[in-house]
């Protein structure tokens, strides 16, 4: 008996699948890159309940006769090489010939195309043709999937919620319109149009799809050296990001991730952005196609370079020339201020009988024993001094106590926004002039998901339109002008994480409190400056901010002592 044998072609067509086909989102990109080899001028993708009932991609480009049609469903039956040698000089996003025969063996598939005053349309479910026919169709190919898996229940299970598969495929959509501004694209989900991507240049293009706040704010990128060019877009320092998702490689129009690529641009950002914050960039670098391997993964996202370290000293050249004009480079209405989240106070700090280092996070157990033998109180009817509109020094029983005015209004905000989280909430405070805020639909559909928090913390907003909201009240503490920041710095961890956890609930009130907070240089009467330390004192951990900074460094009678050689 033969423990070896030869796989049948529909299982074959199931293996293949599970390499190009995991997801919906992963259909929707083989479909376009389909439509945009066959040289179409307008694409429309319309899904249903996330791509997992129905995907249908509708182009107006080559279509096929009906020969090519069944062929097309053959696997590896490709248009686009035919040896060896073609294979490292490929021009076409497809080649492989596998993703149509996979996609159709584990969804039901229903394929129209036009060529030559002629439709025709051929019906597979399961990988089994079930016939082919004459049809409508003026212009183009028209496929439609449906009930993606039904025949895979193993596979079905792993996809996820309609939402989260939704995300991915509009991520993918605005990947291939980022790139091809030549042509039209549409994309509607549940019949609700999206996106409606009219033909334009690229800077417009990057603007109808991330939005306003991108016009004025990014530079483009020129450059050739021999047969290598690099052009494309990144973003100044006004829409710096803080979690990924809007940095986009591509090389000879085929979208790719690459992480040395990846380092190479952020170590161009290195001296002007913070760990943590992630510039836009839309980069598309050409190179001979002899030069890469695009054979390397049967999604063809990744490639090979015979000269690596080339491609990343150019592309480094190009962007750390255009970064170097820094009238554009430097966020709109720039104001410089003290980095407080890199600073450390150089002053030393003791402890008696303890070795703490304050540099570090530390914990509210490390922090009660510090001070559990501490009872020097501020003494009363002493002037508070502000020192460089930064530090509030006032004299305490054993000495003196320099404070953060920062941290420590930060940490009274975090602590009352905390609790306003996980009870009633905050009072709004109703402005003059509504704001109206727009997003992207993938970030807007996110944004409903957290609006509840954001009301607790004394945002009054309104839904308005189809992925925009208006702001009619804000928080009491936090200034006029710090409301978009202060909503797209929680929408974005929550974004990265998906979580609506305690730590979510930290990082909204630590976010707030950073925004609402007064600043360094915020010059304070002295009565406001009691009142602060009043209220510092009056929280559950006066001595570090949220972010675990210390607020508060102590200078004992001793050290004084000791600095002046008393001692």
């Amino acid at each position: 008996m033969n423990l070896i044998k030869k796989l049948n072609d529909k299982l074959i067509n199931q293996i293949a699948a599970g390499e190009v086909v995991d997801n919906p989102s992963s259909i929707v990109k083989e479909l376009i890159e389909n439509s945009i080899d066959a040289m179409s001028e307008n694409i429309t993708v319309n899904i249903t309940s996330g791509g997992l009932k129905e995907i249908t991609v509708i182009d107006d480009g080559i279509g096929m006769s009906n020969n090519d049609l069944e062929m097309a469903f053959k696997r590896f039956a490709t248009s686009k090489i035919s040896s060896k040698d073609d294979l490292f000089d490929i021009k076409t996003l497809g080649f492989r010939g596998e993703a149509l025969p996979s996609i159709a063996s584990v969804s039901k598939l229903l394929a129209i195309s036009h060529n030559n005053g002629q439709s025709f349309s051929i019906e597979i479910s399961g990988g089994k043709q079930l016939n082919i026919k004459p049809a409508n169709l003026s212009k183009g190919t028209k496929i439609s999937v449906k009930n993606l898996f039904y025949n895979v229940p193993a596979r079905k299970k792993f996809l996820k919620k309609q939402t989260y598969e939704y995300g991915k495929i509009l991520k993918i959509f605005k990947v291939f319109a980022l790139n091809n501004n030549r042509i039209s694209f549409k994309l509607y989900n549940n019949n609700k149009c999206i996106y409606n991507l009219i033909k334009t240049n690229s800077y417009n293009r990057i603007i109808d799809i991330f939005g306003n706040t991108y016009k004025g704010n990014i530079l483009e990128l020129n450059f050739e050296h021999e047969n290598h060019t690099i052009s494309g877009y990144i973003g100044n320092l006004s829409i710096l990001k803080n979690r990924r998702g809007h940095q986009h490689i591509f090389v000879n129009n085929r979208y790719v991730t690459n992480r040395l690529i990846d380092i190479t641009v952020m170590n161009s950002y290195q001296s002007l952005t913070n760990r943590g914050e992630y510039p836009f960039y839309y980069i598309n670098i050409c190179v001979p196609e002899s030069s890469i391997d695009v054979n390397v993964h049967p999604k063809k996202t990744e490639i090979k370079f015979d000269n690596e370290l080339k491609i990343q000293h150019l592309l480094k050249k190009t962007i750390v020339k255009k970064l170097k004009d820094f009238r554009n480079v430097i966020p709109n209405l720039y104001i410089p201020k003290e980095d407080y989240d890199n600073s450390i106070i150089d002053m030393p700090l003791t402890y008696k009988n303890s070795n703490v280092d304050i540099n570090k996070n530390i914990s509210d157990t490390t922090i009660d024993k510090m001070f559990q033998n501490q009872n020097d109180e501020i003494l009363t009817d002493i002037k508070v001094w502000q020192i460089h509109n930064k530090y509030l020094l006032t004299e305490i029983s054993s000495g003196l106590v320099i404070i953060d005015q920062h941290v420590a209004h930060e940490r009274i905000i975090y602590e009352s926004a905390k609790k306003s989280l996980e009870s009633g909430g905050i009072d709004s405070q109703k402005i003059m002039f509504p704001i109206t805020l727009n997003f992207p639909p993938d970030e807007f559909n996110h944004l409903l998901e957290i609006l509840p928090y954001l009301t607790k913390i004394g945002f009054d907003l309104r839904k308005f339109g189809q992925d925009s909201i208006i702001i009619e009240g804000t928080p009491p503490e936090l200034n006029i002008g710090n409301e978009e920041e202060v909503i797209n710095d929680i929408l974005g961890n929550y974004i990265e994480h998906k979580k609506l956890n305690s730590t979510f609930i930290d990082y909204v009130a630590a976010t707030y409190a950073c925004k609402a907070a007064i600043k360094a240089g915020d010059i304070l009467e002295n009565d406001e400056c009691v009142s602060l330390i009043d209220k510092l004192f009056s929280t559950q951990h006066p001595y570090y901010c949220p972010h675990g900074r210390p607020i508060i460094i102590n200078l004992s009678i001793e050290d004084l002592d000791k600095r002046f050689e008393r001692l």
